[in-house]
């Protein structure tokens, strides 16, 4: 019997920095946390918490079902315990292909692609010896993905039950330069503890992630919604009338957005096209209002709410430029949004005070491989 159907215990993958928002976000779902790691938590739950948290979560990466759990002291031993231990051919066929994401640190086996290799001979091999005939692996976007982690020489295989990563909600078709992550917007969206109590505005929208997120939380459009949720079907206890009893429960929760609720603008014509593309693909996104003007033109916008990611001059924008963009955005902040509150994603701690605006409190998230600062700021 596979390990997580013994335990009811999975592990999420998150983005670093987010871990202890996914915390409070699969508690909110149903599941028992039972310890938080670097990039993950693990957590305890049944079917049905499992399949809501698949489609709903808007923080978590990836969610694994372990396999098989065992100390990997030599090479020889990992490949014999995949090949007799694991019953490959059960869990999908010649027809699929499989990937396989490794992780390696602290161990005996020092390299991550080398592990990965041996988990492949053994699935292979189990195959081939059934079947005369062996499946394709593809090194990514498998029909089905196996994740192999080894630390301190203990090793874990799961089912990556997500296939690919969760941050792909399905409606970016198109993307500017430099697009913030959908995790990221969500956490961003979820600390402005915004709920419709006032207007949501981003005044440098780019591809529009931080509205489509913002979408998505008001008018309760599950994370997964767009999503093929295929790889969920390869779990072995997989309940088909579980799993659309969650989607149709969760799809019934759907409310329409307000008139004039959610703003975006851009100094740039062809990220108002992109936004626009992105939003079309959510319910209710022909409902955000889009136009092309830079921030220092708009009329007032007070009593609202702002969450913007405003350039780093990492990515794009001119370094010697990113400080006068700050300190314009602070003025904006100040003379057009009174009563308002602003969350303002900065590319580095020393942007913050640019804005020439006292931040209420600063938060540090990883935007990819960024460090960034979010800073509160309440106009008065």
């Amino acid at each position: 019997m596979y390990e997580y159907i013994k335990t009811n215990k999975y592990f999420a993958q998150v983005t670093g920095s987010l871990e202890k928002y996914a915390i409070e976000e699969i508690k909110n779902i149903g599941a028992e946390v039972l310890n938080e790691v670097p990039r993950g938590i693990r957590f305890q739950c049944n079917q049905e918490t499992l399949y809501r948290l698949l489609y709903t979560s808007r923080i978590i990466q990836r969610i694994l079902a372990p396999l098989l759990s065992l100390q990997c002291h030599s090479e020889k031993y990992l490949y014999n315990q995949a090949y007799s231990n694991i019953e490959w051919t059960n869990l999908f066929s010649l027809n699929d292909t499989f990937s396989i994401i490794t992780n390696v640190s602290n161990s005996h086996i020092k390299h991550s692609l080398y592990a990965g290799q041996i988990l492949k001979d053994a699935i292979c091999d189990q195959f081939r010896d059934k079947y005369g005939s062996r499946p394709n692996f593809t090194t990514k976007n498998g029909d089905i993905v196996f994740n192999l982690h080894i630390n301190k020489n203990w090793a874990t295989i799961s089912l990556d039950i997500s296939g690919t990563s969760m941050h792909k909600r399905g409606y970016r078709t198109q993307a500017n330069t430099a697009p913030m992550q959908e995790t990221l917007a969500a956490t961003i969206i979820q600390l402005s503890n915004w709920t419709g109590q006032k207007r949501l505005i981003d005044p440098m929208c780019g591809s529009g992630t931080l509205l489509c997120e913002g979408l998505m939380k008001y008018c309760n459009i599950p994370a997964g919604y767009l999503r093929s949720n295929s790889a969920l079907a390869f779990l072995p206890d997989f309940n088909l009338k579980i799993w659309e009893t969650v989607k149709q429960t969760e799809n019934n929760k759907i409310i329409e957005l307000p008139d004039n609720l959610i703003y975006g603008s851009d100094i740039n014509e062809d990220c108002i096209e992109i936004t626009k593309n992105n939003l079309s693909n959510l319910p209710y996104g022909n409902q955000v209002q889009l136009k092309i003007s830079r921030f220092q033109d708009l009329k007032e916008q007070n009593n609202s709410i702002i969450v913007t990611n405003p350039p780093y001059g990492l990515r794009i924008g001119k370094t010697e430029n990113i400080n006068k963009t700050y300190n314009d955005l602070g003025d904006f902040l100040k003379q057009k949004c009174k009563q308002s509150e602003a969350y303002i994603l900065c590319g580095k701690a020393e942007l913050v005070p640019e804005l020439r605006l006292r931040a209420s409190w600063k938060k540090t998230l990883k935007n990819a491989d960024i460090e960034t600062k979010l800073a509160k700021i309440i106009i008065r």
